[in-house]
């Protein structure tokens, strides 16, 4: 499969991780009791939104956090470093598409979109005011050129940052072919490798699922939008408990077939 989907080996419990949205004091709840559950053998899949529309500094402190927890999961016993993946969501594909901008035919109008969406708060925390990233979108190429060359560099000054956003998988699989991990949204009439953007944005497609996809036991998402908590149904299930949005983030540990064995909530 393609280098942007990850393969996972089956495991007795697998937990996944709802989308974060820069909510670092929920994130630490959550690590401080899975720190506590973890066992040889376990897998850990983070379902995306880890930027967010926070203050600065709780966007900051969230990505410092996830890769001190990866260091801290990878070191114990029976886990090596492909038992955790972490997905691209809906933030991390407008902040990849930030640092491309000076491309768009209408840069002005994505990032006007992109602030419908929250990327105000990833904006701040590396040091830009977003009204005037705003102004320098409709100054020209070069201009956005020069501000995007800015803005990779106050990445890099985040040890690890950088490394995370070229890290992320557009979905997982466990190579039994029994689940599937995506970020948002799952187009079920076209197959992994063909579903463009549907990660992303396809928040209806994924709700609409109601037969099984291939051989799939269940498809497993992090966000969804105006559905927040936990959304089980027979071939699916959602997991986005509203972190950083006035809710809490929620993680659950599965099995091999997609039922829920282990919950945690921040």
């Amino acid at each position: 499969m393609s280098a942007v989907l990850a393969p996972i080996k089956p495991a007795e419990r697998i937990w996944v991780v709802g989308a974060i949205n820069g909510d670092h004091g929920a994130l630490c709840a959550v690590h401080r009791k899975l720190a506590e559950r973890i066992k040889p053998g376990d897998r850990l899949v983070y379902l995306g939104n880890y930027w967010g529309d926070g203050t600065g500094e709780d966007v900051i402190a969230t990505i410092n956090e996830l890769l001190l927890f990866r260091r801290y999961f990878i070191a114990q016993e029976g886990i090596d470093i492909s038992d955790i993946i972490f997905l691209r969501g809906a933030a991390e594909e407008m902040l990849s598409k930030l640092q491309q901008l000076q491309f768009a035919p209408n840069p002005g109008e994505v990032f006007d979109w992109m602030l419908t969406r929250g990327i105000a708060g990833t904006a701040r925390a590396y040091g830009f005011d977003p009204v005037h990233v705003q102004s320098t979108m409709r100054q020209g190429a070069h201009a956005i050129s020069q501000w995007t060359s800015l803005f990779a560099d106050a990445l890099r000054r985040h040890s690890g940052h950088s490394a995370l956003i070229s890290d992320l998988k557009h979905a997982a699989y466990s190579t039994d072919g029994q689940l599937i991990f995506v970020h948002a949204g799952l187009d079920g009439s076209r197959p992994l490798t063909g579903q463009t953007d549907t990660f992303w944005w396809g928040g209806s497609m994924f709700e609409a699922i109601t037969e099984r996809y291939y051989d799939c036991a269940r498809i497993i998402r992090g966000a969804s939008p105006g559905q927040a908590g936990l959304q089980e149904r027979e071939f699916t299930l959602s997991i986005d408990g509203g972190a950083g949005r006035g809710g809490s983030l929620m993680a659950f540990g599965i099995d091999g077939n997609g039922k829920i064995t282990d919950q945690i909530t921040s």
